[in-house]
């Protein structure tokens, strides 16, 4: 029998109906006496046009030409696996086959198909390419039985009778790509090439066909398949760089999918199928810690994209409190929200892109200026009514609250006035999907719209858990699963560390009685377990929950090995004397030491591209900061002085580690970056978060004296390098030639600067001394709105107000005028000795131009009262005015501000002779058109 008769009967659903339909197809193949001129791109395009998905024999190399065009991007989309028998990847044996074909017009096929075929070895390539990372399964057939060959006899005639050989050897024939090994993809059949595709009854070789094809078909229904893409222009594709980050989808990847047989009452709650069948609204799952509320809500969002339509937008975002910022901060969810958009639907984010395009003009590339939440936000707003006009869009969002509450909160108003908006638009299709995954407080006012307790329903998802646990009978006997699970009161967390106890007894040898009375001493509320849990730590368990607490980022492994071995008062000078006195843990070692000191509450989690150590969950998190580390610390200080105290010391350990030998003596001129991190491992974060946790030690009232001898030139010197080093482009590198009080300055860092005034004996000195590219610490501290270091040191009568720069050649009023800091500018003003109207070197613009191209009201409008300002000045690059660039960027404010005064020229022209009103209506800024054409009418 031939496949194409067998399968149909073969895979079947349950009630035997048949889950497979072959289709053939089939060429003029022969080759004696053959006259076709056809080559492999012609019978691409026959192969196509008569739409086979499977197909057999060395016929099926045609599939490899069709990736050449996009055109057949959707031929590729409705795969879900490609099963090839004897296909000669790298050619097959034509020796015998040649003087049959002699010099007719099909012996350029032939060749095509021969061993070293340059055809061959160019579509080989193009098909790698084109089955990317796996949207499919790849399975290869080869022949184990040599074939006749073809030999002609005495009378002419060409018989099949020849010597026989593998025609196809099992390397041309295998070409899986390299994750797909084994016999489940790379498979034998004891068959020659031609009747590879041939089986008779009870036949163990079609066993092996059946059995591979069989799985894939059966898997089809229940993969998600990746939509297809567009292509993206060399200017979006960049723009889309810019908003990745590389733990955009970790925390998605950390949370494991729901066990076998869970969460399949949520596709059958009335609030769920009312949201999915509305035109329109949101979904909270609400639930107390634990509850399984992000499993359930990556439950949900796998299944609306397995049921996704070809035109449906599913995105999503995991807010992730104890991953890096941007994992906790609405500006990453935006980031990895537009990244989602934009490689979708590029031609709705037309704006999004120009607005990046300009910046990298005026700015310069990607890392010298950064996206902002609000800018972000409101391309969103702007954009929604486009893209759900052709898409319905679906947005799952989880652990908002892990966002912070204000946040949480402000997202929520967001968008429910985002809905409302799209409800009420008459021109707008209504197609506009959100679900969120939240703890019950930080959402005051919910309305009218839909929510689900997991904790009400999950009861026998539970269950489930805990059966999977495998307990052993003599446990399940006495019944240890079901009070587990009734105990538990909806909280998976609790099932999950009840277990683990549970598990250690059993090894330690108790019996089900005790056992069963260890569980009801249990604490019910999570806060209690843990209370249990965090008795009797000792000294080097409070050191690692401090740093899981309070590191800037989740440490990788390799960073909180040497963090655990260089204290805040290390005694030792190398890295080296750490290594010989204390005990520097292998992975294995060291995720059993973690495992210990945290009693089960940190553990080992992929993030990006390494492996870092976290809670086990937020609710974790949230203990120790609520009341655990006091607990920690004998309850015998305030929380303040107990966090303070923490980044005392893990500011501490980044010096000590800084000042090490090893690194002292590195050439830093002759490694990269990526030796110099590989090479010390902490290296990145000691000196990225040094000045972060010396900050947050002050914000506690904690004095650092200690700081004036370990902070020297001598240290700050090699530290700038190699800060310099390894974040060539981060805003927050320290200038060259930087001192203690510039940086005291530029980070607000108020308690040391007290502190400097009254016992540094170069205080006054200090004050006004300057980094390489001119920077005092006036400057910095104007540029970061630090009011109180400002008025600091304006109180020592002492500094130069109106110095400027040697890099922008802008004043301390410049650059607070530019960030908007309306007090540092008050105070800046109030000395009298500051030239409002003063021109920078770089573009010759004012404290007015650049407050009022980024919107600054308050300023604008304090600058405007001294009366000391040319409202109407062109910059010397670009010939712009102040009305020009507020204008362009949609500041409404400002421009009614500007207009009042009488003193502009509405329609002066730039440099390249456009005016404000040109300007706006370019940049797509209807608002600003309508303000001009009013003011023109009145006028």
């Amino acid at each position: 029998m031939w496949l194409r008769d067998a399968l149909p009967h073969h895979i079947t659903e349950e009630d035997n109906r048949s889950l497979a339909r072959v289709m053939t197809y089939g060429y003029d193949s022969r080759l004696l006496n053959s006259d076709n001129f056809h080559n492999l791109d012609d019978l691409a395009k026959s192969f196509y046009d008569s739409f086979l998905v499977l197909t057999n024999d060395w016929q099926a190399l045609i599939s490899l030409s069709i990736t050449k065009d996009e055109g057949y991007q959707a031929l590729f989309q409705a795969m879900y696996g490609i099963v090839f028998f004897g296909v000669p990847n790298h050619g097959m044996d034509i020796s015998s086959l040649k003087p049959m074909v002699d010099n007719r017009p099909n012996r350029f096929l032939l060749e095509s198909i021969g061993p070293n075929s340059q055809v061959l070895g160019q579509q080989y390539g193009d098909f790698q390419k084109a089955l990317g990372k796996g949207m499919f399964e790849v399975v290869c057939f080869y022949e184990m039985v040599e074939s006749p060959t073809a030999v002609q006899g005495e009378n002419g005639v060409w018989k099949m009778e020849g010597p026989p050989a593998i025609l196809v050897a099992p390397e041309s024939a295998t070409h899986c790509r390299h994750w797909e090994e084994g016999e489940q993809y790379k498979c034998p059949i004891n068959r020659t090439h031609s009747e590879m595709v041939k089986f008779g009854p009870q036949d163990a070789e079609y066993e092996k066909v059946l059995q591979r094809v069989k799985r894939i078909v059966q898997k089809a229904p229940f993969c998600a398949k990746t939509p297809i893409q567009p292509r993206l222009s060399p200017k979006e594709q960049e723009c889309l760089h810019s908003l990745a980050f590389s733990e955009m989808n970790a925390r998605a990847n950390d949370i494991d999918p729901a066990v076998e047989g869970t969460c399949k009452w949520l596709l059958e709650h009335r609030n769920y199928t009312a949201w999915k069948a509305s035109a329109s609204s949101l979904l909270w799952i609400k639930g107390k810690p634990g509850s399984g509320k992000s499993t359930l809500l990556k439950y949900a969002l796998k299944n609306q994209e397995a049921s996704a339509r070809g035109n449906d937008l599913v995105l999503s975002f995991f807010f992730h409190g104890r991953g890096a910022d941007l994992q906790r901060t609405p500006l990453g969810f935006f980031r990895s929200l537009f990244h989602q958009l934009l490689s979708r639907v590029p031609a709705a984010l037309s704006s999004l892109v120009e607005t990046f395009q300009k910046r990298c003009e005026t700015i310069g590339q990607v890392g010298k200026w950064q996206w902002h939440e609000k800018e972000l936000w409101e391309f969103f707003q702007s954009s929604l009514p486009a893209v759900v006009e052709h898409h319905s869009v679906w947005i799952f969002v989880d652990a908002l609250d892990e966002c912070g509450q204000e946040n949480a909160r402000n997202l929520i108003a967001k968008f429910n006035s985002l809905l409302k908006a799209l409800q009420s638009s008459p021109f707008t299709v209504k197609r506009f999907h959100l679900c969120f995954a939240c703890r019950p407080y930080p959402v005051q006012t919910w309305n009218d719209n839909l929510d689900l307790c997991p904790e009400h329903y999950n009861g026998g998802d539970i269950a489930t858990f805990v059966e999977a646990q495998k307990f052993s009978l003599r446990l399940q006997a006495a019944e240890i699963p079901t009070l587990i699970t009734s105990r538990a009161s909806g909280v998976f967390m609790w099932a999950r560390l009840t277990a683990e106890r549970v598990r250690s007894l059993e090894l330690e040898g108790a019996g089900p009685r005790e056992i069963k009375d260890e569980i009801a001493s249990i604490p019910e509320e999570l806060d209690a377990l843990y209370d249990g849990l965090v008795k009797g730590m000792k000294s080097a368990s409070t050191k690692l929950i401090y740093w899981i607490c309070f590191a800037t980022r989740p440490l990788s492994v390799d960073e909180l090995r040497w963090a655990m071995v260089v204290d805040a008062d290390c005694q030792y000078n190398s890295l080296q004397a750490c290594r010989n006195a204390k005990d520097v843990l292998d992975n294995d070692q060291l995720e059993k030491r973690i495992q210990t000191l945290s009693r089960g509450l940190a553990e080992f989690t992929s993030s990006s591209d390494t492996q870092v150590v976290q809670f086990i969950h937020q609710s974790v998190s949230d203990y120790f900061l609520d009341k655990g580390l006091l607990a920690l610390n004998g309850n015998s200080m305030p929380t303040e002085l107990v966090i303070g105290r923490a980044h005392f010391q893990l500011s501490r350990t980044c010096i000590h580690y800084l000042a090490m030998e090893e690194i002292a003596l590195c050439e830093l001129d002759e490694v990269s970056a990526y030796d110099l991190k590989f090479k010390f491992p902490l290296i990145h974060y000691a000196t990225t978060s040094l000045v972060p946790h010396m900050k947050q030690t002050d914000d506690q009232g904690i004095p650092q004296e200690d700081l004036f001898d370990s902070l020297s030139d001598d240290f700050l010197r090699p530290w700038t390098r190699i800060y310099r080093r390894i974040e060539e482009y981060s805003n927050n590198r320290p200038q060259e030639d930087i001192t203690l009080i510039h940086i005291v300055a530029r980070y607000g860092i108020l308690g040391l600067l007290n502190a400097a005034r009254k016992s540094l004996s170069e205080y006054t000195t200090s004050i006004n001394s300057i980094t390489k590219d001119g920077r005092t610490p006036l400057s910095l501290a104007a540029e970061n709105g630090h009011e109180a270091v400002v008025k600091l040191l304006l109180e020592t009568g002492q500094v130069d107000v109106d110095s400027k720069d040697t890099e922008y050649g802008r004043t301390p009023l410049s650059w607070a005028a530019k960030n908007g800091h309306e007090a540092v500018v008050k105070l800046l003003l109030e000395t009298g000795q500051v030239d409002v109207d003063s021109k920078d070197a770089e573009y010759g613009r004012t404290p007015l131009s650049w407050a009022a191209e980024n919107g600054q009201e308050a300023v604008v409008k304090l600058l405007l009262e001294t009366g000391q300002v040319d409202v109407d000045l062109k910059d010397i690059v670009y010939g712009r005015t102040p009305l020009s660039w507020a204008a362009e960027n949609g500041h409404e404010a400002v421009v009614k501000l500007l207009l009042k005064t009488g003193q502009v020229d509405v329609d002066s022209k730039d440099a390249n002779g456009r005016t404000p009103l040109l300007r706006a209506a370019e940049n797509g800024q209807e608002a600003m058109v309508e303000l001009f054409q009013r003011y023109a009418m009145d006028s």
